[in-house]
């Protein structure tokens, strides 16, 4: 396994546990997740009665979509540290290097 994989697996697996710990935390997230489960059923009963090349579009532009927000939330969190650092740094916190 490369260092990249690595670096990429520790930060989906920290990623994850900070949901995880937030959706514990704040019961209205479990609310939102619900709601989209409920969204979710609802469209695929409605995409049953769509064309297939429509269906497909449609499945597509959700996944990638989805697929989208998540390296979004990977980039975030890894700026978010940086952006720590650096403010640490600028406090005196840390020394520049």
């Amino acid at each position: 396994m490369e260092k990249e994989e690595i670096y990429e697996m520790v930060i989906r697996e920290m990623t994850e546990l900070a949901i995880h710990k937030r959706d514990v935390e704040n019961p209205d997230e479990n609310k939102l997740k619900k709601h989209i489960q409920e969204l979710s059923i609802q469209v695929q009963k409605n995409l049953n009665g769509l064309p297939e090349n429509v269906k497909k579009i449609v499945i597509d532009y959700m996944e990638s979509s989805a697929l989208a927000a998540d390296h979004d939330c990977q980039y975030l969190y890894v700026q978010g540290a940086k952006d720590c650092i650096e403010l640490l740094k600028r406090l005196g916190i840390l020394q520049r290097t």
